[in-house]
């Protein structure tokens, strides 16, 4: 991906957070509103009953029977209006009618064992909770003549479950929120990599084709010259670093790039990484040996395949950094298995402890005196983000040595 296309992607990203956070507070406040005046309308129709019952008392004749009045009420009024369950029972708490419970109205003797049991542990649930009334002839008269047993109302279960609801709903709204932080945090990351990637390659361009163009003029001025051979020689590789150099800052070049796979053989790539250093390990450490254990010298992958030779150059960098200050090996293995190809580097040198398995692979961490703390990020950006693989460190022990490991699907 482009870095023109990451900025407009971080662009768009951040005007959908700023809507987000905008449109989620309001809406926010809007079901709040809605749902407290919900809950206020049921309140206000479950106490509707004692102003009508006033209003009808009050307008009721006086030749009219009270006690058959009040009970029509409750039977026509109160009773088809309740969504709650009630049990009435007598004041041995027996059973012997109930409301907006799922079990037959009939005689509590004439019910099914179990139907009794559901009876008798909802009135013994409801009691617990104290949703009783006991019904006595007057405030005076001790004697209870009967109860009535009362379960929670559709009101009541929405008050109750109000705050949860809320508090899931705020936890919900602030995670998205987090996470789209989260995302445009590590998308501006990517403008970051791809950016001074990008100009690095471009720094490098440069003053390579310039020293190209001397080292051609060079040649053909050194062509009468006596000495010619040494000096040929000299040019031969100072043309072999400018050739590595260009290669560097074509790697550089490809980070952010839509990257073009092709059918590689890994076993020579790893090969040819560890010859180059070979021939260079004198200059660093006449002490450490390099061993090459592989299983796949006949499989092609599909892979970049200068990408990942940097990413093998970075990791067995690390590992000769390890060991400057002891002997030791430093182990290359390759296999497959199920349908995947696996890579091991293993070293001898000064180890790490647990807590930087992970922290190994953020920018700018090192454990040396100088350097940006990049190489291992870059590998894992890679192995993991270019080549859908992944890459970790398998096992490690300080004082004994730290094996990396990379995995990468044969596709």
């Amino acid at each position: 991906m482009r870095s023109g296309k990451l900025q407009k992607k971080v662009n768009d990203r951040s005007i959908f957070l700023k809507m987000y956070f905008i449109t989620g507070s309001v809406l926010l406040l809007v079901l709040f509103i809605v749902f407290t005046n919900i809950v206020i309308n049921n309140v206000k129709k479950d106490v509707e009953i004692v102003p009508d019952l006033y209003s009808k008392f009050v307008g009721m004749p006086t030749d009219v029977n009270l006690e058959h009045f009040l009970f029509q009420y409750f039977m026509d009024e109160i009773l088809p209006g309740i969504d709650y369950p009630i049990i009435l029972t007598d004041s041995l708490k027996s059973p012997f009618s109930w409301e907006n419970i799922d079990i037959p109205k009939k005689n509590f003797d004439q019910l099914e064992t179990r139907q009794q049991t559901i009876l008798k542990n909802m009135v013994k649930d409801m009691e617990s909770k104290q949703s009783m009334i006991p019904l006595q002839l007057s405030k005076d008269d001790k004697k209870i003549y009967s109860y009535v047993f009362y379960g929670d109302s559709q009101t009541m279960k929405q008050l109750k479950i109000m705050p949860y609801v809320g508090m899931a709903v705020i936890f919900i709204y602030i995670f998205l929120g987090m996470y789209w932080v989260y995302t445009i945090k590590k998308t501006e990351r990517d403008i970051l990599w791809v950016g001074l990637a990008k100009e690095t390659a471009h720094q490098f361009g440069t003053p390579l084709s310039s020293l190209s163009g001397w080292i051609d003029v060079l040649y053909s001025k050194m062509q009468n010259c006596k000495d010619s051979k040494d000096l040929q020689e000299m040019l031969d590789f100072m043309r072999t670093d400018i050739e590595r150099l260009t290669k560097i800052a074509s790697r550089f070049g490809k980070v952010g790039s839509v990257m073009k796979f092709q059918s590689c053989s890994l076993h020579d790539i790893i090969q040819e990484t560890i010859e180059h250093f070979e021939r260079r390990l004198p200059a660093v450490s006449n002490k450490i040996e390099m061993t090459f254990e592989s299983e796949i010298k006949d499989k092609k992958i599909n892979l970049d395949p200068d990408l990942i030779k940097w990413t093998l150059e970075n990791l067995i960098k690390n590992s000769i950094d390890a060991m400057k200050q002891k002997d030791g090996n430093i182990t290359v293995t390759a296999i497959s298995n199920k349908s995947k190809t696996y890579i091991h580097i293993a070293d001898e040198g000064i180890g790490m402890q647990k807590r930087m398995f992970k922290k190994i692979f953020r920018p700018g961490v090192t454990s040396k005196e100088r350097g940006w703390g990049l190489g291992l990020s870059l590998a894992h950006r890679i192995v993991e983000e270019y080549h859908n693989g992944r890459i970790r460190v398998l096992e490690s022990e300080a004082g004994v040595g730290t094996t990396f490991e990379i995995v990468l699907p044969e596709v």
